[in-house]
């Protein structure tokens, strides 16, 4: 069964350039049940689920209903292989989409404390008493609109800019940058510190390496390509379009982050949210 989220784009404008955009999503039936794989992005992906248990395994995580427990929240770093998540039973949640670096401005603390896994259990706000308050108001109210603003009050009272925002900002855009690529060496003196203190504070911020960064920020330069920008139309360009150097490159990199070829993965993903959620939904609840 496939989900139909609700989805709303931030709009504070500090929250617009942090947060890609948040859903919500509620199912009634307590057979619902879907699975699906979610492919690896740049964004970092916080869920907060109402009376819900999980269990979460590399790659895996399986959301259930759970009377007994008010409120989990599970946050998915950036990741090189493809999630497979499985939802039963009533639902009710909301999915924030932070963009890079996103998640750093509402937390006071490094990302890598808070996120050293794939995926986990998030409790960094679980000692903020408005923290409670805000999840009793949220979910007191069905209204979507109402939710949308109570969230963005949440997170603008929990805003702390990053002070490493600007170095990271730099390296994010060069390392994205696929018209002239450069070498983690070449980006570390244009932003000025040694190679070893970039791949630190990098990971230590980012929750990946750069090198890794760049490969998943690759895969969805060429996604985008693909599914929006109407004039590539033959998969060589959208590859070429990104740099992969050649086919068998670009075919290497899809097969590893998504466990299919280019042309195997389009026809069997379900882009969702205008194209921002892409899913490849499981038709065997049992595989």
């Amino acid at each position: 069964m496939e989900i139909q989220p609700h989805t709303f784009t931030p709009q504070h404008p500090l929250l617009k350039k942090h947060v890609s955009y948040f859903y919500f999503l509620k199912t009634d039936s307590p057979t619902f049940e879907t699975q699906y794989y979610a492919f690896p992005s740049t964004n970092t992906v916080l869920n907060i689920h109402r009376q819900v248990a999980c269990d979460i395994q590399r790659y895996y995580t399986r959301v259930y209903e759970d009377p007994s427990n008010p409120y989990l929240a599970i946050l998915q770093g950036m990741r090189e292989l493809p999630l497979r998540a499985h939802l039963q039973g009533r639902l009710d949640k909301v999915t924030i989409i932070f963009s890079p670096l996103g998640l750093n401005q509402f937390l006071g603390v490094p990302f890598l404390q808070v996120g050293p896994k794939d995926s986990q259990i998030f409790t960094a706000w679980n000692h903020l008493p408005h923290y409670h308050a805000f999840l009793q108001n949220f979910y007191a109210t069905q209204d979507n609109h109402t939710r949308a603003q109570l969230l963005e009050d949440f997170l603008l009272s929990l805003y702390t800019p990053l002070p490493e925002q600007e170095l990271l900002e730099k390296t994010l855009a060069l390392l994205a940058d696929f018209e002239l690529e450069r070498s983690i060496e070449e980006i570390s003196r244009h932003v000025g510190v040694t190679t070893r203190t970039l791949h630190r504070t990098f990971k230590k911020h980012v929750g990946i390496s750069p090198v890794g960064y760049r490969k998943i920020a690759r895969f969805r330069h060429s996604l985008h390509n693909k599914l929006v920008v109407s004039h590539f139309k033959k998969l060589t360009e959208v590859g070429y379009a990104s740099n992969f150097y050649d086919q068998a490159y670009f075919n290497k990199i899809y097969k590893q982050l998504t466990g299919s070829n280019p042309t195997a993965f389009f026809n069997a993903i379900a882009p969702l949210a205008n194209d921002r959620l892409i899913f490849q939904f499981l038709k065997d609840e049992a595989v």
